[in-house]
């Protein structure tokens, strides 16, 4: 009996270790203590890339309040207020001059893909990885700008390309808490692994600051012990699928997309119910990306059709 017991105790250290392992988990609450980095993209009007580089996060224009665990994302103001005096072609560059340079346009002339990000570094690769944080106050005019938070994967062996293909890019909400998950599968050792916020649109003329507006981000808000029972679980099998794959969910998927590697859309369902089958049968072998969104969670796996 004694041979026995060792065992099975041996047996249940290894299935417990195996267990801790298989659910390791990262979460990461937005904070202004984290060692936020800067960098722009900058295209003319017409989308034309012109160059990219690393910024100051302070001239991205993000604040990170430490006192009141704050970030502030606002556009870029600094092209234009750094040039207004400067040479025509600075002028003209950075404004929309009417006259070539000599004066200052009323706006910007550029298109600034600014992001504000952290990289933890490798310990997070081949780890589930959780970003999430609290929209506390949205005034930003969403008819000039974007305003997103982000998991990204970028790939040296690929230019530097997301291979996550931007499936774990989303719209911050006008207001409350936003998450996204993504499997520690998609995050593989070599991987550089980001996650942050970005604001796209024209570079501003401060003196539109105002009216133009911010977002501003805290930490996540703990849901209540009823919120907590119910948030969204959602997985599906078979993975591979063949022609079908069985949402498996505590609750409707408001949407879900199936994205192939370049990011391409080449799937997307709406008001998902749990135990629901769906069609796969049109996809090529290959791997996918799914997501699931319901409210402002958003959860993204890997499909593989055989």
């Amino acid at each position: 009996m004694k041979k026995i017991y060792v065992r099975i105790s041996l047996l249940f250290t290894v299935c417990l270790l195996a267990s801790s392992q298989s659910f390791s988990q990262n979460t990461v609450d937005a904070s202004a203590t984290d060692n936020w980095t800067g960098f722009i993209n900058v295209f003319d009007f017409a989308g034309a890339y012109m160059f990219g580089s690393g910024w100051g996060v302070a001239d991205l224009k993000t604040t990170a309040d430490s006192a009141s665990n704050t970030i502030t994302l606002q556009p870029n103001f600094n092209t234009y207020a750094d040039n207004v005096g400067g040479a025509a072609g600075d002028v003209a560059y950075w404004t929309n001059s009417p006259d070539g340079g000599v004066t200052p346009g009323p706006t910007g002339n550029k298109i600034m893909d600014a992001s504000t990000f952290a990289e933890p570094g490798s310990t997070f690769n081949g780890v589930d990885l959780t970003f999430r944080g609290s929209v506390s106050a949205f005034t930003l005019d969403t008819s000039l700008y974007t305003a997103k938070f982000f998991i990204k994967a970028l790939d040296p062996a690929a230019g530097y390309n997301d291979a996550l293909a931007g499936a774990g890019v989303s719209d911050l909400p006008m207001s409350g808490n936003f998450s996204i998950t993504i499997p520690g599968t998609d995050l593989a050792t070599g991987l550089i692994v980001q996650y942050g916020f970005n604001v796209f649109g024209v570079n501003a003329n401060p003196v539109d600051e105002a009216t133009i507006g911010s977002v501003v981000v805290t930490a996540f808000s703990a849901p209540t012990q009823l919120e907590n029972k119910e948030s969204s679980k959602v997985s599906f099998y078979p993975n591979p699928a063949n022609d079908q794959i069985r949402i498996n969910a505590n609750q409707m998927v408001d949407v879900l997309k199936i994205r192939d590697l370049t990011g391409k859309v080449v799937a997307v369902h709406t008001n998902v119910m749990p135990n629901e089958r769906l069609d796969v049968s049109f996809l090529s072998s290959s791997l996918y990306l799914i997501e699931f969104q319901t409210g402002m969670k958003k959860v993204v796996k890997k499909l593989s059709i055989k």
